[in-house]
């Protein structure tokens, strides 16, 4: 289970980067815990209507979802399967 303050960090820290190429986005951010360290093999779920895929967080915490068409997204975090 995780503190709403991780929870907050998260979604603080979450940081959005679209970038129009050929009609087509990239979603990054960063996954750091409480204290600001990042979070390494945290499994980050993005979703939209018709399309989920999971990416994991590297050694520095960050994620990257390539080739994402025009949509409204949300990302979720899951750790140890817990949300």
């Amino acid at each position: 289970m995780f503190s709403k303050s991780f929870i907050l960090t998260f979604v603080g820290s979450l940081l959005l980067t679209f970038t129009v190429c050929a009609g087509t986005s990239v979603l990054e951010g960063v996954v750091k815990d409480p204290s600001g360290r990042p979070v390494k093999g945290a499994d980050v779920r993005i979703e939209a209507k018709n399309f989920s895929k999971i990416v994991k967080t590297d050694a520095n915490g960050r994620y990257v979802c390539n080739g994402l068409g025009v949509a409204t997204y949300k990302a979720t975090l899951v750790i140890s399967g817990q949300v």
